[in-house]
C-alpha cells in the first residue's frame, strides 16, 4: 500500500480533484492520489494523527480479504470520544486555512516547483517498487512456510506425482497437499537393471513410476520362483494352486493375467485373503485391489514373510513396542511381527535397505518401482541374484570363447573363405540377374511411358473436344436463358392480357345479364300489352255487339213509333 495513501486520510491537504492545480501548473498525473502527498503545514497535528495508525500484517477484521496479502496500514479505534470532536474541528479549521493560503498565493503568481512534484512522483514510484519487491519476498516466504508445514504434517505423500499448490488456496487459509518427486539413485537403478537382466521385471518399466500391487505381487512371485534355492522358503505356483477350488479375491478372476501369482501368494499365506480365515461371513467381499499402489507396509511385509521364519514366541504387543517407530499405531497387526523380525536383521533389513534410517514408518505411503526393485533384491535374494548374474556372465563368456574357437578353427580349415567365396559368386550372379532385370524393367518403363504419352495425347484431344462441347453447351445455355427470359416476359404479358380479358369478360357478362333482365322485362311488357290488346278487342266486340243490339232496339223503337 502506498505511503501517500496514509497521508490522504488527513484533511490538511488539498484533494486530488482540485482544478486550479492542473490548470495553473499544467501537471497531469496518472495517479491523482500522488498530488495529495505534500508536506504537512502542522507537523504536530500530523504526528498526533499518525499515533492512531499502526503497521500490521493482517487487518483488524478477520473476514476481510486483502488481495495484496501484504503489509497494510490499519487504524486503531479512538479510545477517547470526547477528544474526537475537538480533533475534527481543529482539522477542518486547519484545512480551510490551508485552502485560503493556497488560493491567495496562487493569485500573487505563486509557482509550484516541478522538482517537488517530481520528487513526490519518484518517491512514490520507489515506494511502489519496494512494496512490490516486499510482496514478492513475502509470497515466496509464505510458499516456503507452507511447504515446510505441509511436509511436517502430511503422513501420506505421493513421491512420484508433481507438486501442485494454489495461491487461492493459501488466501483461503488452506494448505495444499505437497508431493515431492524423488530422484532415482544409482542403487535403485542397479537393482532394477539386474531384475530386467533376469527377465523378472519387464523392459518397459520405468524407475520413477509408482508400483502397483499387481506388479509387485507378480515380480515377488517370479523372484521367489526363479532364485530361491531352499524349499521351505520357495513358493511354486503350480504346487500352491493344486487342488484349489476357491478364488482368494473377488476382484482377481481366473481370466486375470496375474491370477497365478496373486493366487499362489494367497495360498502361501503371504497376502491376507479369504483363504486366511475360516469365518464365512468375513470371506464375502475380500478384494486385492490390484491396480492400487503398493504401500510401504505391504512392500516390506510380503517380502519379509518369504524371507524370515517367524518365531512362535513373539507376541504382537512386544513387537509393536520394540519397533520404535513414531507411527507404529498405524501399522496393521498382521504385519507387526514380521516387521519386528526384519528390524532384528539390522543394517541388512529390508526396510533399511530400501528406505534407510527413519523414525516414521509411514505404512500407507506409496512406493516407486525403483524402491520395489531394491526390496526384491535385498534380504535372502541378494546373494542369489549376484550368483545368478555371475552364472549368466560365465555362460556368456563361455559362449564367447566357444565362438572364438569355432571361428579360428573354421579359418584354419578355410571353410570361412570358401563360404564367403561361394557367397560372393552367388551375389555376383545375382547382380548380373538384377542388371538384366533392371534393363528389362527400363525397357518396360519406356514402353509404358510411350503408352502413357499416347494416352495423354488422346486425353488432351478428348479434353479439347469436351471443352468445345462445353463452349457449345454454354452458348446454348445462354440462348436458352435468353429464350427463357423472353418467355417469361411474354408470359407476363399473357398473364396481363388474360387478366384484362377476364375483366372484359366480367364486364360483358354483367352487360349480358342486364340485357337478359331487360329482355325479360320487355317480354313481360309485351305479354301485358298482348293481354291488354285481347281485352280491348273483347271489349270492342262486346261494344259492337251492344251497339248492334242498341241499333236494333232503336230500329224497333222507331218502327213502333211510326203511326
Amino acid at each position: 500500500m502506498r505511503s501517500c495513501l496514509i497521508l490522504q486520510s488527513s484533511p490538511l491537504f488539498i484533494p486530488s480533484k482540485t482544478p486550479f492545480l492542473n490548470q495553473r501548473f499544467g501537471f497531469n498525473s496518472p495517479y491523482p492520489s500522488l498530488i495529495t502527498c505534500f508536506r504537512p503545514r502542522n507537523p504536530n497535528l500530523f504526528a498526533s494523527q499518525l499515533q492512531n495508525l499502526e503497521v500490521s500484517w493482517v487487518s483488524n477484521d478477520p473476514d476481510h480479504k486483502d488481495e495484496y496479502n501484504g503489509w497494510a496500514v490499519s487504524e486503531n479505534p479512538v479510545q477517547n470520544k470526547k477528544n474526537k470532536g475537538t480533533f475534527v474541528l481543529v482539522s477542518v479549521g486547519a484545512s480551510i486555512l490551508a485552502l485560503l493560503l493556497v488560493f491567495s498565493l496562487s493569485r500573487k503568481g505563486f509557482q509550484f516547483r516541478s522538482q517537488a512534484l517530481r520528487g513526490v512522483i519518484l518517491s512514490s514510484e520507489n515506494d511502489e517498487s519496494i512494496d512490490s519487491d516486499s510482496k514478492a519476498v513475502d509470497a515466496s516466504s509464505v510458499d516456503v512456510v507452507t511447504q515446510a508445514s505441509s511436509e511436517s504434517s502430511s503422513d501420506i505423500v505421493d513421491e512420484a506425482v508433481p507438486s501442485v499448490t494454489s495461491h487461492d488456496k493459501r488466501e483461503e487459509g488452506y494448505v495444499g497437499r505437497i508431493t515431492v518427486p524423488v530422484a532415482v539413485d544409482s542403487i535403485q537403478q542397479e537393482a532394477l537393471s539386474m531384475l530386467k537382466k533376469l527377465k523378472i521385471v519387464e523392459d518397459f518399466v520405468k524407475a520413477d513410476e509408482l508400483c502397483t500391487r499387481r506388479e509387485y505381487g507378480r515380480w515377488l512371485a517370479r523372484t521367489n520362483l526363479l532364485l530361491e534355492r531352499k524349499n521351505k522358503h520357495k513358493v511354486v505356483p503350480s504346487i500352491a494352486l493344486s487342488g484349489s477350488t476357491i478364488s482368494a479375491f473377488d476382484d482377481v478372476s481366473v481370466e486375470d493375467p496375474d491370477f497365478l501369482y496373486i493366487q499362489s501368494l494367497a495360498e502361501a499365506g503371504i497376502v491376507l485373503s479369504k483363504l486366511s480365515v475360516d469365518d464365512s461371513s468375513w470371506q464375502k467381499g475380500v478384494k486385492f485391489f490390484p491396480d492400487r499402489f503398493i504401500s510401504r507396509q505391504d512392500l516390506i511385509s510380503w517380502k519379509a514373510k518369504l524371507d524370515y521364519e517367524v518365531m512362535p514366541g513373539l507376541s504382537e504387543e512386544i513387537s509393536r513396542n520394540s519397533l520404535g517407530y513414531m507411527d507404529v499405531r498405524e501399522i496393521n497387526s498382521d504385519a507387526i511381527v514380521v516387521l519386528f523380525k526384519d528390524l532384528l536383521a539390522g543394517d541388512k533389513s529390508i526396510y533399511r535397505t530400501v528406505f534407510g534410517q527413519a523414525k516414521r514408518f509411514q505404512p500407507n505411503k506409496p512406493c516407486t518401482t525403483a524402491q520395489a526393485a531394491v526390496a526384491l533384491t535385498s534380504g535372502r535374494m541378494e546373494g542369489a541374484i549376484h550368483s545368478e548374474l555371475l552364472r549368466l556372465e560365465a555362460e556368456f563368456s563361455t559362449q564367447q570363447m566357444a565362438m572364438v574357437e569355432i571361428r579360428s578353427e573354421l579359418q584354419e580349415r578355410g571353410d570361412i573363405q570358401r563360404y564367403w567365396d561361394k557367397k560372393f559368386e552367388e551375389e555376383k550372379h545375382r547382380g548380373v540377374e538384377v542388371e538384366r532385370s533392371y534393363v528389362v524393367a527400363v525397357q518396360d518403363l519406356d514402353q509404358e511411358k510411350t503408352v502413357q504419352e499416347n494416352i495423354i495425347t488422346e486425353y488432351m484431344k478428348e479434353k479439347a473436344a469436351i471443352d468445345c462441347q462445353k463452349q457449345l453447351l454454354s452458348s446454348l445455355k445462354e440462348e436458352i436463358d435468353d429464350m427463357y427470359e423472353r418467355l417469361e416476359i411474354e408470359r407476363a404479358k399473357y398473364i396481363d392480357e388474360q387478366q384484362s380479358v377476364q375483366n372484359m369478360r366480367g364486364d360483358l357478362q354483367a352487360k349480358y345479364d342486364g340485357l337478359l333482365e331487360q329482355k325479360s322485362i320487355l317480354e313481360a311488357e309485351i305479354e301485358a300489352v298482348r293481354i291488354l290488346r285481347s281485352w280491348i278487342e273483347d271489349e270492342a266486340r262486346k261494344s259492337q255487339a251492344r251497339a248492334k243490339v242498341l241499333e236494333e232496339a232503336a230500329k224497333r223503337w222507331r218502327w213502333s213509333q211510326q203511326p
